[in-house]
């Protein structure tokens, strides 16, 4: 079977995992497997991902001068962007029997999918966020409906996300369905470090640098705070991007230098969840986030905000801490709950461990892979 893998994303975060790690899978099993991404320069870890794993691909996007160069040309001739050409081209050399289609947000990409499905190619689409910050007018809700429906799956990673679909397009998916991201923890518990009124709390955040959708400028707001300033307490940020310097500029200017640690990217989720004590999650806009996933696999309890598909992984005061809402009054709110209560936190990471291996597959990427290679083998027209 051929297998075309398209990411309408930039290359950072969760977004990539599922199918970055289902092509390196597809490709040790014999299959013909090819890459195009929209992924832009900075992308250096995944290249590598994909590089290592021997998957071929390609850039939707040019660069430097020919960038400049092309769109003079497209403006002044009327023709389409050339990664729609490039597209065109991959489709008819390639000839892929099923193509997955992946999207950081629900209206990225779309022009991909149209020359997808104009083409008469199968695929599946998968989107990883439906934010309320991107909630499309007619035309384009309009669109994304057509390019999501005519696919043989419309995937999302949360409930929330799927239904908020439904209300931004006005109309249901008659082949919508949940699926699950690959997690990078050990499926065998990790012992939390000792936890007493003498030790310094440590919580993980691992997420992209980006307080539009992670929400580490409320963090800080309540790091901020007296209260928490007299606290031993200390917040790790595992992640990179484009506003890392930004929030260091924040921390300075509200104080709580002394009390936040940027850890940079990190692949070893192990290591963090052997040296932390629970996971925060500030977040103002979630698909389903995979930190959350690895942080109740790992035996740690999580503070977080109603962000996406959260509530569904969660039961408060069993599994962990729940804000009221995505705000910072609502987050220094359930920060001083769980502050309360730490001598529970042991207790509420084993009961979130259960309902992980309830809820999350052990190899969710044999899994959708298998998938792939059913509806690949099926043959035909969509």
């Amino acid at each position: 079977m051929k297998f075309l893998f398209i990411s309408a994303n930039q290359g950072g975060g969760g977004s990539e995992e599922l199918w970055v790690q289902t092509a390196g899978f597809l490709k040790r099993q014999g299959h013909g497997v090819l890459a195009l991404t929209e992924w832009k320069q900075g992308a250096h870890r995944r290249l590598k991902q994909l590089a290592a794993q021997g998957v071929p691909h390609r850039s939707l996007n040019l660069t430097g001068k020919q960038a400049v160069m092309g769109k003079i040309w497209e403006r002044l001739s009327g023709a389409e962007p050339w990664g729609l050409r490039l597209l065109r081209s991959t489709l008819k050399d390639f000839q892929p029997d099923l193509i997955i289609f992946n999207s950081g947000t629900l209206v990225d990409g779309i022009p991909l999918l149209e020359v997808i499905h104009a083409d008469g190619r199968r695929c599946i689409a998968v989107t990883h966020l439906v934010s309320t910050d991107n909630w499309p007018e007619d035309p384009l809700a309009e669109r994304i409906h057509r390019a999501y429906e005519r696919a043989l799956e419309a995937c999302f990673v949360s409930q929330h996300n799927q239904d908020l679909c439904f209300r931004q397009t006005g109309r249901r998916l008659s082949n919508a369905r949940i699926v699950r991201n690959p997690f990078l923890v050990s499926v065998e518990a990790l012992a939390m470090p000792a936890l007493d009124d003498s030790t310094c709390v440590k919580l993980a955040l691992p997420a992209r640098l980006h307080p539009k959708t992670k929400g580490q400028d409320m963090l800080f707001e309540v790091l901020a705070r007296p209260e928490w300033k007299e606290r031993k307490i200390q917040v790790s940020l595992f992640g990179s991007g484009g506003c890392e310097n930004t929030l260091r500029a924040l921390s300075r200017e509200l104080q709580v230098s002394d009390k936040v640690v940027f850890a940079g990217h990190v692949d070893d989720m192990n290591a963090v969840w052997r040296e932390h004590h629970a996971l925060l999650l500030p977040s103002r806009h979630e698909g389903l986030p995979i930190a959350l996933i690895e942080a109740m696999w790992a035996g740690r309890t999580v503070i977080a905000t109603p962000a996406g598909g959260i509530p569904e992984m969660m039961e408060p005061s069993r599994t962990g801490f729940l804000a009221a809402s995505c705000e910072t009054a609502a987050l220094h709110e359930v920060m001083e709950q769980a502050w309360s209560q730490r001598d529970q936190w042991a207790a509420m990471g084993a009961a979130g461990r259960l309902m992980a291996q309830e809820r999350i597959p052990p190899d969710p990427v044999s899994l959708w892979a298998g998938h792939l290679v059913e509806l690949a083998s099926a043959g035909g027209r969509p």
